[in-house]
């Protein structure tokens, strides 16, 4: 009974934490990971990734995108299967019909040089560990004793935060991921437990996350409700995804899907670009990094799509998480390939909208700063028709009148020349334009 109480109390006070965000080296980097996720295959097929399929994708992206900084591999979900066990009830494969299990997978992928990383829910327990109702390490409590009366389904139980011998499962869980070599943990399905748990418990689970994760392995917290614009989110998290689902891609997933609307809960914005505005004032280094999703470039229009999508991803700070395959990728690679637009992200780099609106305009023109005082502006052209799109020197970067700009254009990756004032672009419909401003001159303290 005594453990039960502090166990309340613990979730008592977790409703009076400040809004402060978790100080970890991810946080600080202020960017996302780049890395290739296993999550179209399952999408398309509704099922999960086979074996065979993962290490062609591994291969792949060692041979294509390895040097380009693409540097981690992760599995996805469609999980159920996952029933394959240790001794404290937690996995050890990503599906009971793989042959090799997560251990091996991290050899195999750590030896090519690149990181291990893997979709997993430190809150679930699943079928094959309740009917084994295994000891809790560390307790003397069994799982049948922590999980609570709602499950996610009839593979995977939630564990009520509020039991005694939650907080070791899920932080025992945490560290069993790190002690495979995972330096990546995506956290899926956070709205179905907070509806069926509370927001109290929600946050007492992700601050026991946090708590083991330490700088050790990187929090990725998937479809959060994010209520009071992230209060939770924000304390016990490195990246937080801003929107709904990938699902087919397209346009309809970049800037398209219900575009203009807001919820209260998950998914509060239904497209990328939307989300990515929502959510701009949170994101910056030591606060949180913003997530996008996943990219499937064989899904866009053209490569125009292709441009803006990844221009997007890059220009929010967002993680750049490709999801075409091996075999589906076709002539897309090059936009993953694009160095001018990737040394954005190895250097920290997450623009600001003009303008939070989802509905206005200028929430389309995105600016930022490097370290070495350049400006990094981009400009998007969301609609179905040619638009002039501008940005000012003085009035909107503080760059003093009659400095010389040179501008350069990091798609066509050639310098457009020095310009005084201003600097504008015809966008074709869809399209949109990221250049790097160097002053020759002083600039404008803010």
């Amino acid at each position: 009974m005594e453990f039960r109480k502090i166990a309340v109390l613990g979730l008592l006070l977790a409703s009076f934490l400040p809004v402060t965000a978790r100080d970890s080296q991810f946080t600080r980097k202020a960017t996302g990971p780049m890395y290739w996720m296993a999550y179209e295959y399952c999408y398309t097929h509704d099922k999960p990734l086979p074996e065979e399929r993962y290490k062609k994708n591994i291969d792949w992206v060692d041979e294509n995108l390895k040097e380009y900084g693409y540097n981690m591999i992760c599995t996805d979900g469609w999980i159920e299967q996952a029933q394959t066990i240790d001794r404290n009830g937690y996995i050890t494969k990503y599906n009971n019909e793989w042959t090799h299990g997560f251990n091996y997978w991290s050899n195999y992928i750590r030896q090519k040089g690149m990181k291990f990383g893997v979709y997993y829910n430190p809150m679930w327990l699943t079928r094959t560990a309740w009917e084994k109702n295994c000891p809790v390490k560390g307790t003397n409590v069994t799982t049948k004793q922590i999980v609570g009366e709602n499950g996610f389904n009839g593979d995977l139980h939630w564990v009520d935060a509020a039991r005694p011998g939650a907080e070791q499962w899920i932080k025992g869980y945490v560290r069993h991921f790190i002690n495979l070599g995972a330096t990546y943990l995506r956290i899926d399905f956070l709205e179905n437990y907070e509806r069926n748990y509370g927001s109290d418990k929600y946050a007492q689970a992700l601050k026991w996350i946090m708590e083991e994760a330490g700088d050790e392995i990187f929090i990725s917290l998937v479809m959060p409700n994010c209520f009071s614009h992230g209060k939770n989110e924000r304390i016990y998290g490195d990246m937080i995804r801003i929107s709904n689902d990938c699902f087919s891609g397209g346009w309809d997933f970049a800037s398209a899907r219900k575009r203009g609307k807001r919820q209260e809960q998950w998914p509060q914005y239904d497209n990328a670009f939307d989300g990515f505005i929502g959510f701009s004032d949170i994101a910056s280094p030591g606060q949180l990094i913003m997530d996008g999703d996943f990219m499937r470039m064989n899904t866009m229009g053209n490569q125009d799509e292709r441009r803006f999508l990844f221009s997007l991803m890059v220009m929010t700070g967002s993680a750049l998480a490709i999801s075409d395959q091996y075999d589906t990728i076709g002539d897309c690679i090059q936009i993953y390939q694009n160095k001018e637009l990737i040394e954005l992200n190895n250097l920290g780099f997450c623009a600001k909208p003009l303008s939070m609106d989802i509905n206005d305009r200028n929430s389309s023109r995105w600016i930022g700063r490097l370290p070495d005082g350049d400006w990094v502006v981009g400009l998007f052209n969301r609609e179905e028709s040619f638009l002039d799109y501008s940005i000012d020197f003085k009035k909107e970067l503080g760059i003093e009148t009659g400095c010389v700009v040179n501008v350069r254009d990091l798609w066509e990756h050639k310098d457009l020349g020095g310009m005084n004032g201003e600097y504008s672009v015809l966008l074709k419909p869809h399209s949109c334009k990221i250049i790097r401003l160097k002053a020759d001159g002083k600039t404008a303290v803010f």
